[in-house]
């Protein structure tokens, strides 16, 4: 059989996520952009999410969340306050204060790379967050020599 691929709005898939999330279930979705790289590449790899409690959240978790201009984003939590998160992407170091708990629709449990799935309890991926939450200082250099590098090998080919 033909496999047909279609992109559709975020916001038109919403209903059947939050549906799903009210059958108890989890959903899987691709990546697009790169802002959570090195964790996730663009259009490489997928995002398990499932319900939570938007004011439960903690440092480090991965929210799904609605921006006041309609724009959903899947960024970390480097600061929990009472009513918001503060939070940014992986490769980013410009914080996004003040973000409303109210505002976060889902949370990451898992990932998918390559065909496997990889829970966020595990081992492996809760040293990456402690290591890269402690780095996060030094993203705005570690991009920079990152871009330096693309760029020489790209020039080399």
């Amino acid at each position: 059989m033909k496999q047909i691929q279609r992109e559709v709005a975020f916001a038109e898939l919403m209903p059947l996520i939050e549906d799903s999330f009210h059958q108890g279930l989890t959903v899987t979705l691709p990546i697009t952009g790169n802002s959570m790289w090195p964790l996730f590449s663009h259009k490489r790899d997928c995002v398990v999410l499932s319900a939570c409690d938007p004011y439960s959240l903690k440092r480090g978790d991965v929210p799904l969340y609605r921006r006041d201009n309609g724009q959903f984003v899947l960024h970390r939590i480097v600061r929990v306050d009472e009513d918001t998160y503060t939070l940014t992407g992986d490769a980013q170091w410009q914080l996004e204060v003040g973000l409303p708990k109210k505002n976060v629709l889902a949370v990451m449990t898992g990932f998918v790379r390559k065909g496997k799935e990889v829970n966020c309890r595990h081992f492996g991926y809760r040293v990456y967050v402690a290591l890269w939450m402690c780095l996060r200082p030094l993203r705005p250099m570690m991009v920079r020599v990152r871009r330096k590098l693309r760029s020489i090998l790209k020039n080399k080919k």
